[in-house]
């Protein structure tokens, strides 16, 4: 019997078909890779004809070094790379504008900026105004010729079902419609709601910018900490908690906050721009905190720097204390800052050649436009509920 060798990476299973005594002359290998069947089949030239026929399900998988520690309850290798991975399952266009004639860079800058408002009213938390921002974008990409006036009631849409997902006690319904002062209707939320989950197909759980944020900050904690106390390395469970300072958490936040205004940033994976602005606000390795190499992370480093040298021009943020909130909470819960006005800051620095930056990678300057703003009026001009 003529033995069959398979070099292969992978699982090899469903062995079907097993005869021995087989004098083979003849074999056909079919090779499928990425989850397809490999089938080998060995035929015999006498009257006595056999097969012997087996599944390869081979799935190459480039795995990327896990900067998480060893944990009691996950791989942290597969879990990491399960992380990464998940974004292209919520892949987003970051050319979607150019499919709805009627929307514009600057609409989406001041539909983003007016949800922030809306969340620090309510005192939502920043992992929904993250999620929001998400449905927002990778629901536009799939549509075509929105009218402008329709984005408000998606924006709202959004944020009600982020906030249903994350919030413990989210807003009514009657409260969403009241923040659009007569724009969006109960009903009309409700029908645009439907329409937007059968859109993105439920896929309601990305691993936001906020939540790359969270990992990296207690990954520079805990590296910190074991450089000063080796034996903190067996103390696993200690990176399940909040260990870091809400003022590092603060500075970077406020700098995605604004980038997020951006459509460029639309290009980017949500871990690129977290370890971007982490990079950009804290001191830190970043390829050793964040596990992506320094190629991977300079396009974004050096598109951010406008934005970060506006950030850094505001000094140290000031953490706000919020009714019913804990103190160690209180850096979760959104808050705004005048970010359109910085954000035509952080625009105009961008149409500056920095002649100190590197040339490699450089992106081309980005033209600020100025467009009529959305209608109803922004809600600082609406009476706040009480």
């Amino acid at each position: 019997m003529t033995e069959t060798l398979c070099n292969t990476v992978g699982s090899i299973s469903s062995f079907s078909k097993i005869e021995k005594g087989i004098s083979s002359t003849d074999r056909i290998l079919k090779d499928r890779t990425l989850a397809t069947n490999v089938q080998s089949t060995i035929h015999k030239t006498d009257k006595h004809t056999s097969s012997y026929t087996f599944s390869n399900f081979f799935v190459p998988v480039v795995r990327k070094l896990t900067p998480l520690p060893e944990l009691n309850w996950a791989d942290s290798t597969e879990l990491w790379n399960y992380m990464l991975e998940k974004y292209k399952k919520y892949a987003k266009d970051p050319l979607y504008l150019r499919m709805h004639k009627q929307l514009q860079p600057r609409m989406r800058s001041i539909l983003l900026d007016w949800l922030i408002e809306v969340c620090e009213v309510y005192r939502l938390h920043r992992e929904t105004f993250s999620l929001a921002v998400d449905f927002i974008d990778r629901y536009l990409s799939t549509k075509q010729d929105i009218p402008k006036q329709r984005l408000q009631l998606i924006g709202t849409t959004a944020l009600f079902i982020a906030s249903k997902i994350e919030e413990i006690y989210p807003p009514k319904l009657s409260e969403f419609a009241y923040v659009t002062d007569g724009a969006c209707t109960e009903s009309e939320i409700l029908q645009q709601e439907l329409i937007m989950l059968k859109q993105l197909n439920w896929n309601l759980c990305p691993v936001t910018c906020n939540t790359w944020l969270n990992i990296y900050l207690q990954l520079y904690w805990l590296n910190t900490m074991m450089k000063s106390d080796p034996k903190m390395i067996s103390c696993n469970y200690n990176f399940v908690y909040p260990e870091y300072s809400q003022q590092d958490f603060l500075r970077v936040a406020q700098l995605l906050d604004l980038c997020c205004l951006d459509i460029g940033s639309l290009q980017f994976s949500y871990s690129i721009i977290a370890s971007s602005a982490l990079y950009h606000m804290i001191p830190v390795n970043i390829e050793e905190i964040t596990g992506h190499k320094w190629e991977e992370l300079f396009p974004c480093i050096q598109w951010m720097s406008s934005f970060s040298a506006v950030i850094r021009d505001m000094g140290n943020p000031v953490l706000k204390t919020f009714e019913h909130v804990k103190s160690e909470d209180s850096h979760n819960i959104q808050t705004h800052i005048n970010n359109l006005t910085l954000l035509e800051k952080a625009q105009t620095r961008q149409c500056v050649p920095d002649t100190t930056s590197s040339s490699r990678s450089e992106s081309p300057p980005v033209v600020v436009q100025h467009f009529a703003p959305l209608t109803p009026p922004s809600s600082t001009k609406k009476a706040q509920p009480t």
